[in-house]
């Protein structure tokens, strides 16, 4: 700055834009730019560290979902295991793993006692599987009708008059004229 001044003691133009740019540049000195720096460094990190959590988060829910289907299915099987011991030591329910031999002449005779228009059959791939001292049975079936009731009154018929039968699925489709179903029926039966 220099050292000329005005009249009166005050600042020339020149000695007061000297004065205001030094001052604006020591303002600008004394800004903390450092603090910006790393506040913008933190709020990155924050969003990292949430979308991490966040990620980790949904895995865990996904997880437990799992583990809870998982428990709710061991729970059933359990039940369904109580089940199978009650009735089998109910001393009336002997025949019910005991082994049919006419079970397919059944399966047809129920058709015609339901008023199915087209006659049941034979099973599509019958199977067994062994599990220890018990075979599954399984008897799929696809039946046409015009009537849902009757393709249903099949399936009660069945499952009422033969021991320890079960629907494993069942796949309902409608038609112009008639219904379709596709049904799978199984059956736990002892080893001879």
């Amino acid at each position: 700055m220099s050292q000329t001044s005005t009249a009166g003691g005050r600042l020339s133009p020149d000695d007061r834009y000297e004065l205001a740019q030094r001052a604006q540049d020591q303002q600008r000195l004394n800004y903390p730019k450092h603090l910006i720096g790393v506040g913008s460094i933190l709020v990155f990190a924050s969003v990292v560290i949430l979308a991490i959590a966040w990620q980790s988060r949904a895995s865990a829910i996904k997880s437990n979902e799992l583990q809870a289907y998982k428990l709710a299915a061991i729970e059933q099987l359990i039940t369904e295991i109580q089940t199978l011991e009650a009735v089998q030591a109910n001393s009336q329910s002997q025949d019910q793993g005991q082994p049919i031999s006419d079970i397919l002449s059944k399966f047809k005779r129920f058709g015609t006692q339901s008023k199915l228009v087209h006659d049941v059959g034979l099973p599509i791939n019958p199977g067994k599987q062994r599990q220890g001292n018990v075979t599954l049975m399984t008897y799929p079936y696809n039946l046409r009708d015009p009537s849902l009731e009757r393709l249903l009154n099949w399936v009660r018929t069945s499952i009422d008059q033969i021991p320890g039968l079960g629907v494993s699925s069942i796949d309902l489709k409608p038609g112009k004229q008639e219904w379709t179903m596709s049904v799978t029926l199984s059956r736990y039966q002892r080893n001879e």
